[in-house]
């Protein structure tokens, strides 16, 4: 059995205002965070996410900045 725990993933709002750079988008970012202090992606910023996605690999270069952590436990020889 595997498990996997301790999720977080790191720099999503530094990642997406890296992405609105070129285009000197900023004003346009409506991601934010929430009262527990998730952070909470915008309609605006998940557009352009997709949009950049889909453009190509030298587009979507924002997705290296996201940063994922997670612990896995399982048997030695699966």
């Amino acid at each position: 059995m595997i498990k996997l725990e301790r999720t977080s993933v790191m720099n999503l709002e530094n990642a997406i205002r890296g992405a609105r750079n070129p285009m000197n988008s900023w004003d346009r970012m409506d991601s934010y965070y929430d009262e527990d202090g998730n952070f909470v992606l915008g309609e605006n910023d998940l557009g352009l996410a997709q949009r950049l996605r889909k453009a190509g690999s030298d587009h979507r270069k924002y997705a290296r900045q996201i940063f994922v952590s997670v612990d896995i436990t399982a048997p030695l020889y699966w």
